[in-house]
């Protein structure tokens, strides 16, 4: 994975500071962890933006001045509802020695056999994983092969999932990660093409008689 270098710098909290800082192209943040008091700071919206896609979930270099090189994950990240940058970011600042949890995303590779099917649909059952590694082990993402997708009756769950050496994975192993469906399309097809019960097989319930003609009966 490619190196990521972030700049940033101290700020001063306030109840006018967050939104100066955004109108003059910044994004404030926090950086917390190894066991150091939580520091806000400010970080160039633009650089910002580019380190985190080159990142990919991975490990940022944070300098600041007169301060150490921190190595740095990204914890939460805020965005504004309709224009979609970023409001607000926090990140937890780690020891390259010692493991840490995360989510990683799942992505799926190949084709599955009974996708040649029309009818059929390939439902996703989980989005990422929880995972246990160094921070510099962290993968990108975890795959799923759906070449072992054959029948609708087939799928993959999360022990099956390619995982990198070094890598742990937390979550239950027998979760569904993808599976295969008929479509609601299909699935009426199929209905319709079971054969009618015959005459024979359907069970006769008596109808009850009217009173007047049980009543004639008993005399």
């Amino acid at each position: 994975m490619e190196k990521v270098t972030l700049k940033a710098e101290p700020r001063t909290t306030g109840r006018h500071s967050n939104r100066e800082i955004r109108i003059t192209g910044g994004v404030p943040g926090v950086v917390y962890g190894q066991h150091a008091e939580a520091q806000p700071i400010t970080l160039n919206r633009k650089a910002l933006g580019l380190g985190l896609h080159k990142a990919a979930g991975g490990v940022i270099e944070m300098e600041m001045v007169d301060q150490p090189t921190l190595h740095v994950l990204v914890r939460e990240l805020q965005r504004h509802p309709t224009r979609h940058n970023i409001l607000h970011i926090d990140f937890l600042a780690v020891s390259m020695t010692e493991k840490v949890k995360l989510h990683v995303p799942v992505v799926h590779e190949g084709h599955a056999p009974v996708m040649t099917n029309a009818d059929m649909v390939l439902v996703r059952g989980l989005d990422s994983v929880e995972v246990e590694c160094l921070p510099g082990d962290i993968p990108e993402h975890l795959v799923a092969d759906l070449s072992t997708l054959a029948t609708v009756d087939d799928e993959i769950l999360v022990k099956e999932l390619k995982v990198p050496a070094g890598v742990r994975v937390l979550t239950d192993g027998n979760h569904v990660v993808y599976a295969v469906t008929l479509s609601r399309a299909g699935a009426e097809e199929e209905a319709a093409e079971v054969e009618p019960t015959t005459p024979d097989e359907v069970e006769v319930v008596a109808k009850r008689k009217p009173k007047e003609e049980a009543e004639a009966e008993k005399k």
